[in-house]
């Protein structure tokens, strides 16, 4: 064959053709430029809704984008700003489905063109120009791959979507720099689990999806509004076309998701179980979320089938050491410090400072920062998973033992100092509790000789929170055990003592008391000694035999002054003005709580401090100073909040604050506020305290009408008791009501007070008597009061009329 023409680009001779082939160009190299050439060229159009879309190659969506629209306009904000934006995430936090869409939402101005580049496929370096080459349209021709691509994109307004670049990072931030530095008018989003770390990057942290409020009261309203939940609602739409949230499944769905913690990809996977099981077993089975997320599409990028393999992917990219260091801090159930980890992770195995593989375990998105603080979190499958990597590699006994002898380190105050164990102390261990809890469990099953000293700090950290009765329950477990330490014994029976005399057990409080004062006497630590004692005079309290009380008291804190424990003398000076108040001592009262203010001050433990001015103010009330007592109760209530075991002291006592003021209704309400605080946590005032709240409440009773009495000792609701406590708002119930009457209703109350019947009221309104009963019906129970004879006498004290 011959030649038939000149190229189309340069005019030379093109090569001969055949009947099947067209030439235009002479060489691909020309055809490749020519290409450029016209994709350089804006093509003139009238502006139409249509030509306002960018032309891309992202895939068309399957299901519909739920929530993000917060994270949509920032990235958009950002993207206008920057022209490289890399979105960070765990494994599924949705980094790429966020990605997809906002780039699926750019418009014709400032972008023309929109390039998926899928690298999660991409094995090799080497692959990762021609994958771009494939996204581009471009074809391998005389000039490198590389110049062709630049070539094309130099003249163009194009993003590049890099998805999934934590396995090629090198690469991918050499690619990202070259098209930044050679095409002016490209921009980079990149998704990845690791930032790229090149000049003008700017990261964007997906995190899961809002989850709802799991509290009974707000759960109803609160999920159907949470993205987490429309999502699993939409993801079982597609397996159960009439799944729909229900009042008897919407508490399931919320506590799924917040287990989840809102991770779209775990949502989805949970969501695909609807077919075979009820929302409310999904949610019981979430103990092993990586065996059962794991129906993934077939079609979909092997990572993303399942929990474990997507979580994996990321695993099998870590370092040496930072795969150690993630197996040992699978130990930690609801995160740690610093101090803990180092404790955990050290080893000659890890040769790294610690510091520096939780920074790059964090850049990794295996672990979160808690901001303003030295402590981390992992997510919990990422911790799961882990843990499996653990037990495979042999090495849970020996992370156990190394966070056991930390705990056990921490713990040991229990015994050298037992009333004055520093608020750094309890505060780690407060923040530790759950995995204190894995390690108690993890003693338990190898009869570990530390379990009791760790149940006894565990049970201390239970009791600050107010679960008396599960810390009873945790050391009553523990001391059944043999045990081979006399001395962690003791501090174990002595906090179970302690725990029962505030809970009324008088019986068991006497008899593990007993035991530990027996067991104290030959172990030789002074301090424990002394301990034992104090809670002895407190189980001797709280039957009410005050002169013995007062004898150990007073010798507890003899002890304490030459141990020279500023805390422990503080907690004994306490003890001391209750005992001396219940005697009638009530100077010597005075004096030992102003003794005990200024220490318990200065320890920072928001308990203590309420502690001493409870006493305090206990100690103004009986001498008649109501305005001390006043002021030192709300104080000991703005101090610890609400606290069941301190705010019923300080509620109580300004209780009594207000019948003596002529506020019985108010002193109904507070002692009912109280009364139900202690009655959720068990615990018991002491006998002098109790009888000098009854009486007080007898006679408030007496002063006011049976319905109201009755419509006041109910307790107030939390928001109410917060405002009291914060701003010292009270609300008038009653005075509230009033202020709500509608003119109908005045009326009938006006004509009630006046004496007249329901069938006379109905004759001057003109209407029926069962609309009367109704409206009355009403009436009582908007005013809380029990009778038409309450109305009238409500209606005649306030002269409605």
């Amino acid at each position: 064959m011959t030649s038939t023409g000149r190229c189309a680009l340069c005019a030379g001779t093109l090569p001969p053709s055949t009947s099947e082939q067209r030439r235009s160009y002479c060489s691909n190299a020309c055809r490749q430029r020519a290409y450029r050439r016209r994709a350089a060229v804006p093509v003139v159009a009238p502006v139409s809704r249509q030509n306002l879309r960018v032309l891309s190659n992202l895939p068309a969506a399957r299901d519909t984008f739920i929530g993000r629209q917060q994270e949509l306009s920032k990235l958009d904000q950002l993207m206008r700003r920057h022209r490289l934006v890399t979105l960070l995430g765990s494994a599924g936090a949705g980094k790429t489905r966020l990605a997809l869409e906002a780039a699926g939402r750019l418009r014709r101005g400032r972008t023309d063109r929109v390039l998926l580049v899928e690298l999660g496929e991409v094995r090799s370096p080497q692959d990762v120009m021609p994958a771009v080459a494939v996204a581009l349209g471009v074809e391998q021709g005389d000039e490198p791959l590389r110049d062709t691509i630049l070539e094309t994109l130099v003249n163009m307004k194009v993003v590049v979507v890099l998805d999934n670049c934590e396995h090629l990072l090198d690469t991918c931030a050499e690619l990202a720099d070259l098209l930044l530095n050679r095409c002016p008018g490209v921009r980079v989003l990149a998704t990845s689990r690791e930032a790229l770390w090149i000049t003008g990057e700017v990261s964007f942290q997906v995190e899961g999806l809002p989850v709802p409020s799991t509290d009974r009261d707000l759960v109803t309203t609160a999920a159907p509004r949470s993205e987490a939940v429309k999502l699993f609602v939409d993801r079982a739409r597609e397996r159960k076309p009439d799944f729909r949230l229900t009042p008897s499944n919407t508490a399931a769905v919320a506590l799924l998701c917040a287990r989840l913690e809102g991770m779209p990809l775990a949502i989805e996977l949970a969501a695909r179980w609807v077919q075979l099981l009820p929302v409310a077993d999904i949610c019981d089975r979430m103990d092993e979320p990586l065996e059962l997320l794991t129906l993934g599409c077939r079609k979909s990028p092997s990572r993303q089938r399942s929990l474990r393999e997507a979580i994996d992917w990321s695993y099998q990219l870590l370092e040496p050491d930072e795969q150690f260091a993630l197996r040992r801090l699978s130990v930690f159930d609801g995160g740690f410090d610093l101090a803990a980890a180092t404790e955990v992770c050290s080893s000659e195995r890890s040769a790294e400072p610690v510091l520096d593989v939780l920074s790059r375990l964090q850049a990794k998105s295996l672990l979160t920062a808690v901001p303003g603080t030295t402590r981390f979190r992992q997510l919990e499958t990422v911790r799961l998973h882990a843990r499996e990597k653990l037990v495979a590699a042999g090495e849970l006994d020996v992370a156990f033992e190394a966070l056991a002898r930390w705990f056990t380190d921490l713990s040991d105050v229990l015994i050298t100092a037992p009333l004055s164990v520093p608020f750094e102390v309890q505060d780690k261990l407060d923040n530790h509790v759950d995995s204190l809890l894995g390690t108690v469990e993890w003693a338990a099953e190898r009869a570990d000789e530390r379990l009791l000293l760790l149940t006894s700090a565990l049970a201390d950290c239970a009791a600050r929170r107010g679960r008396l009765g599960q810390a009873r329950v945790l050391l009553r477990d523990a001391l059944r055990r043999p045990s081979t330490r006399d001395d962690y014994r003791c501090v174990a029976l002595n906090h179970a003592a302690r725990f029962a005399a505030e809970q009324g057990d008088h019986a068991e409080a006497v008899e593990l008391s007993g035991e530990a004062s027996r067991l104290v006497g030959s172990l030789g630590h002074p301090a424990l000694a002394m301990s034992c004692r104090s809670t002895l005079a407190a189980v001797q309290q709280s039957s009410g035999e005050w002169e013995a009380s007062d004898e150990n008291t007073t010798e507890c804190l003899r002890v304490a002054e030459l141990l020279g424990e500023p805390l422990a003398r503080a907690t004994c000076l306490v003890d001391l003005a209750r005992t001396a108040l219940s005697l009638g001592k009530h100077e010597r009262a005075e004096n030992a709580v102003m003794k005990a203010l200024p220490i318990s001050r200065a320890s920072g433990v928001p308990a203590r401090i309420a502690s001493a001015l409870n006493m305090r103010g206990v100690v103004a009330l009986v001498q008649g100073d109501l305005d001390e007592a006043t002021h030192t109760f709300q104080e000991a209530l703005r101090m610890d909040g609400i606290n069941p075991l301190s705010a019923p002291d300080a509620l109580e006592g300004l209780a009594v604050v207000a019948l003596m003021r002529g506020q019985a209704e108010r002193a109904l309400r507070l002692e009912a506020t109280g009364r139900a605080l202690r009655r959720s946590v068990g615990v018991v005032p002491d006998p002098f305290w109790a009888e000098k709240v009854a009486g007080a409440m007898r006679t408030a009773r007496l002063i006011l009408p049976v319905a109201r009495a009755q419509a006041a000792a109910t307790p107030l609701t939390a928001a109410e008791t917060e405002a009291f406590i914060q701003d010292e708002v009270w609300l008038d119930r009653v005075e509230a009501a009033h202020d709500s009457l509608d003119d109908h209703e005045r009326r009938v109350i006006a004509l009630l007070a006046s004496g007249l019947t329901n069938q006379q009221i109905a004759n001057r309104l003109g209407v029926s008597v069962r609309t009367v009963a109704s409206r009355l019906q009403r009436l009582r129970e908007k005013l809380g009061l029990q009778s038409r004879e309450d109305i009238a006498a409500w209606g005649a004290e306030r002269a409605i009329g």
